[in-house]
C-alpha cells in the first residue's frame, strides 16, 4: 500500500473514533443534565412542600389572631354617646347596704344634636372630605385601606385610610396606636359597628362625638363658637370649614389659623362640587363666602367646662375613678380617654368597698392641730385596708380636700421605704425559705461592696446606731431596725430571690432591674424609683391573715347603665406569698417592735390590742413611715415633704397612725389574729439563738415552725442565781404597762430615738 494511502486510512480511523467520543461525550453531557435537571425539581419540590406546610401553618396562625380580633368584645354602644348619662357612686352602709353616695358627670363643651336637625350641607361637607364612598362601603373602605397598609409598611406614621366609621371607633375606645394590630383591631371593629347601627345613626354619632377644635365635641357646639349659631343655620361654606378642621383639630382651628382653614375648607367646598353634591352655582357662592368668611370666637363670659365634674370628690372616691379607668383599659383594651368618656357618660354604678367610718376618721385626723404636725409643708399619704385587700380609708394630703384631680402622696407618688422594707424583703422570705428561724443568730457585721464599681471595697451598710453589735438574735436585729444583719440575710438568700418575692408575690410594680441586684434597695430601702404607701400597706397584709397577698381594691363591682356587671373585684382569689407558719412568727416578730425594749415602734401600741408593726426613715431623715396592723386592719402612713428635706418631727407618721387606729377600734370586740396552730412556741437562749436548757441565763419565748427548729443549746452556764425566764417575763409585763404613757411622752422619746440618727447608708 502507498504511503499516502496509509496516511489516508491512517486519518480516517482517527475520524472515526473522534466522532465516536464526541457522540460518546454528548451523550455523558444529555445525562447529566437530565441529573442535573432531576435534582433541581426535587430540591424546588422540597421547598414548595416546606413553603406549602409553612403558608398553612401561618394562615392558620392568622386565622386564629384575625378570628380573636373579630371576637374584640369592646362594647360600642352609642346610645351611651348620645345620652350621656350620669354615673353613680356607692357606698355601703353599716347594714351592708349600698346607699348611693356620689354621682359623676361630665358637663364638657358638647351639646347632642338629633340627626334630622343637622343639615344636608354639613353631612355632605363632611362626608365628602373624609369618605366619599361612605354609604357604598360597610365600615371599611377596601381600597384606601390597601393604600394605608402599604404606607405603614413603608414607615410613614400618618397612613390615612379610615372611614368615618373607623374614624368614629377611634374616637370612641381612644386607641390611636399606630399598628398593623390596631389597623385590623379597628376593621373588625368597624364591620361590627355598620352591622349594629345604620349609616344616619353612625353619622349622627360621628358629628356629635368628634373633636372639632376649640374644646368642642360636635357640630353643635362647633358652630355656636366658631359662627354664633346652631349648626342648622350654617351655610355651605361654613359647614365646609367646620367639616375641615376634623383632619388636625389644632392646625385648622379657625381662631388660630385662619389661613389654614381657608385652604381646608376650599378643598371641602371643591369636593362637594367634583361629587355632585353641590351645583355650580352654589360651588361659586360658597367660594365667594369663604374669601372674607369671618368667626365669632369666645365671648369674655365663657365659662371653661372641659371635663368639668359635679361636686368634690374625696380621696376615696377619686382612688376609686382612677381604678376603674385603669381597668376598663385592661379590661376593654380601650385608651385612658375612653375609659374616662365612660365613667363620666355611660351611666355606670360604681359600687365602692369604702368604709365610712375609716374614712371619716381619716379625714377628721388631718383637722386635728394637736394630731397633725406643727410643720404645715409635711405631707401624709395614709392607706388602711383590711386583710382581704379591700382598701377601706385613703387620703393623700393633709389638706382639706377642696378640688379634685389632687396629687396623690398615697396611691400614686413612689418613695423610698427605709426600713419598712426589712419584713418584706428579708426576713418573711428568708424564714419561708427555711434558712432563718426566729432567734437565728446573724452577723451585726458589715459586708465587703464595691460601692461606686471601682473595684475597692468598703464596710457597708452603718446602722443607725454607733458600730456594730457582733453576733445578734434575728428577734433582736428586725426589733432594733438594723441595717447590717438585713444586709446579711439578703446576701445569703441573694438579692434577686428578694426582688422575686416582692414582686412576683407581693405585687410591687414600680421596683425596677436597678433593684433587682441592689442590696441597699432590698436591705435598707434605698429603692431606684420608689414605692406607694399603698403597695406597701398590701404587702404587710400577709402577716395578719396567714400570708395571702390579697391585690388591693377600692369597689367590689361596676355596672354599665343596665345592670350588666362590667367590672367585678368579689372574687379576689389570693396569693400564697408566704405560709401560714411563717406569717404567724413574722407576726410576732413584728409585735416585739411594738413592745420589745429596743422596739423603734413602741409609741404604736394601743392598750389592750395586739398591734404590730415596723418603722422606717430613709436618709438624712426624708421620708418617715410606719406600716402597722391591729387584727381588724393593717394601715400604712408616709411622711415627708414634696421637695425633700430632713424632718424634724420624725413621730407625726406614728402619732397620725395610732390616732386613726385607736378610733377605728373604738366600739369593736377585742379580737386576735389567726394564728397557725402548728407554730410552736418555745424558750431559746439569747446569746446562741437555740432551744434553752436549764443552765441559760438569758432567754426568751420563740415561735417556730415545727420542721425548722433551732438545736438545742449546748452551753452550760452554770447554776444560774435566779429565775431569769421569770424576770424576762416580768420585764415583758413592765412594757406592755409602759404603754399608757401620754402620747406626748411617747413621741419625745420616739423623736430622741430617731435624732440618733435612724439613717440608711449610701447604695452600694
Amino acid at each position: 500500500m502507498r504511503k499516502t494511502d496509509i496516511n489516508k486510512f491512517s486519518n480516517d480511523s482517527h475520524s472515526f473514533e473522534d466522532v465516536t467520543y464526541k457522540q460518546n461525550s454528548k451523550i455523558r453531557f444529555i445525562s447529566n443534565l437530565k441529573s442535573l435537571f432531576i435534582i433541581f425539581l426535587r430540591i424546588l419540590a422540597s421547598f414548595f412542600v416546606i413553603g406549602a406546610i409553612t403558608g398553612v401553618l401561618v394562615l392558620a396562625s392568622l386565622r386564629v389572631y384575625v378570628l380573636s380580633l373579630s371576637d374584640d368584645n369592646i362594647a360600642l354602644n352609642l346610645s351611651n354617646a348620645k345620652l350621656a348619662l350620669t354615673s353613680f357612686v356607692y357606698v355601703n352602709d353599716e347594714n351592708n347596704v349600698p346607699q348611693e353616695y356620689q354621682r359623676i358627670y361630665n358637663s364638657e363643651n358638647r351639646i347632642w344634636i338629633d340627626f334630622s336637625d343637622i343639615p344636608k350641607n354639613m353631612i355632605n361637607a363632611i362626608v365628602a372630605i373624609e369618605d366619599k364612598r361612605f354609604y357604598e362601603h360597610h365600615g371599611v373602605d377596601w381600597v384606601r385601606t390597601a393604600g394605608a397598609v402599604l404606607n405603614l409598611l413603608k414607615g410613614t406614621q400618618s397612613y390615612g385610610g379610615s372611614t368615618l366609621t373607623q374614624q368614629l371607633i377611634k374616637n370612641i375606645t381612644d386607641d390611636n396606636e399606630v399598628s398593623l394590630t390596631r389597623k385590623l383591631r379597628e376593621i373588625f371593629r368597624a364591620i361590627h359597628l355598620e352591622r349594629r347601627y345604620s349609616k344616619d345613626e353612625i353619622l349622627e354619632a360621628y358629628l356629635n362625638i368628634v373633636n372639632f377644635g376649640g374644646g368642642c365635641r360636635g357640630v353643635q357646639t362647633a358652630a355656636n363658637l366658631y359662627f354664633g349659631k346652631n349648626i342648622g343655620e350654617c351655610s355651605i361654606a361654613q359647614c365646609a370649614a367646620i367639616a375641615g378642621i376634623t383632619q388636625n383639630p389644632t392646625a385648622y382651628n379657625p381662631l388660630y389659623y385662619p389661613e389654614n382653614n381657608k385652604r381646608r375648607r376650599d378643598t371641602v367646598i371643591s369636593e362637594m362640587l367634583q361629587q355632585e353634591k353641590i351645583s355650580q352655582e352654589e360651588y361659586e357662592q360658597a367660594m365667594k363666602e369663604s374669601e372674607n368668611m369671618q368667626f365669632v370666637g369666645y365671648s369674655d363670659d365663657s365659662e371653661d367646662v372641659i371635663m368639668k365634674a359635679g361636686a368634690v370628690r374625696n380621696w376615696y372616691i377619686e382612688t376609686v375613678l382612677r381604678d376603674v379607668v385603669a381597668d376598663l383599659c385592661t379590661k376593654y383594651n380601650i385608651g385612658k380617654a375612653a375609659a374616662e368618656e365612660m365613667i363620666f357618660t355611660h351611666g355606670l354604678k360604681i359600687y365602692t368597698a369604702m368604709d365610712r367610718k375609716a374614712q371619716s376618721i381619716t379625714e377628721e385626723t388631718l383637722k386635728d392641730t394637736s394630731i397633725m404636725p406643727k410643720s404645715e409643708n409635711l405631707e401624709i399619704g395614709y392607706v388602711m385596708m383590711g386583710f382581704d385587700g379591700r382598701i377601706l380609708s385613703t387620703v393623700g394630703c393633709r389638706e382639706e380636700k377642696t378640688g379634685n384631680l389632687w396629687y396623690d402622696r398615697a396611691n400614686v407618688a413612689k418613695r423610698q421605704p427605709g426600713s419598712t422594707i426589712k419584713p418584706i424583703a428579708a426576713y418573711a422570705p428568708a424564714i419561708d425559705l427555711g434558712l432563718y428561724n426566729y432567734s437565728s443568730i446573724i452577723p451585726d457585721q458589715p459586708l465587703q461592696v464595691d460601692a461606686d464599681g471601682s473595684g475597692n471595697l468598703k464596710n457597708w451598710p452603718t446602722n443607725w446606731y454607733k458600730g456594730y453589735k457582733g453576733n445578734v438574735t434575728l428577734q433582736w436585729a428586725l426589733e432594733k431596725s438594723a441595717n447590717a444583719p438585713a444586709a446579711q440575710v439578703i446576701n445569703n438568700m441573694t438579692t434577686w430571690k428578694s426582688y422575686e418575692f416582692l414582686t412576683n408575690k407581693l405585687g410591687f410594680s414600680s421596683l425596677d432591674s436597678n433593684d433587682a441586684s441592689s442590696l441597699s434597695a432590698l436591705a435598707t430601702g434605698g429603692t431606684h424609683v420608689g414605692v406607694t404607701v399603698r403597695e406597701m400597706t398590701a404587702a404587710f397584709q400577709i402577716f395578719g391573715n396567714g400570708g395571702k397577698y390579697f391585690k388591693p381594691y377600692t369597689y367590689f363591682y361596676v355596672t354599665d347603665h343596665d345592670d350588666n356587671i362590667i367590672l367585678d373585684n368579689r372574687d379576689n382569689i389570693p396569693t400564697q406569698a408566704i405560709s401560714s407558719s411563717t406569717a404567724t412568727i413574722m407576726n410576732r416578730l413584728l409585735r416585739q417592735v411594738i413592745v420589745g425594749p429596743e422596739g423603734t415602734g413602741r409609741n404604736a401600741n394601743i392598750s389592750g390590742w395586739n398591734i404590730v408593726g415596723k418603722t422606717g426613715t430613709t436618709n438624712d431623715d426624708y421620708d418617715s413611715w410606719f406600716i402597722g396592723e391591729s387584727p381588724y386592719a393593717v394601715a400604712g402612713i408616709w411622711t415627708g415633704y414634696d421637695n425633700p428635706k430632713r424632718i424634724t418631727e420624725t413621730a407625726a407618721a406614728i402619732k397620725i397612725w395610732k390616732h386613726i387606729m385607736t378610733k377605728y377600734l373604738e366600739g369593736k370586740s377585742n379580737i386576735d389574729y389567726n394564728f397557725d396552730p402548728s407554730v410552736v412556741e418555745l424558750t431559746y437562749c439569747k446569746t446562741t439563738g437555740e432551744l434553752a436548757n436549764a443552765s441559760c441565763p438569758n432567754t426568751a419565748t420563740g415561735y417556730y415552725a415545727s420542721n425548722n427548729l433551732p438545736p438545742s443549746c449546748t452551753t452550760h452556764y452554770g447554776k444560774p442565781e435566779n429565775n431569769t425566764q421569770d424576770i424576762q417575763q416580768e420585764e415583758n409585763q413592765e412594757n406592755e404597762q409602759n404603754q399608757d404613757n401620754t402620747d406626748e411622752n411617747e413621741a419625745n422619746i420616739y423623736e430622741e430615738r430617731n435624732n440618733i440618727d435612724e439613717n440608711l447608708s449610701e447604695t452600694p
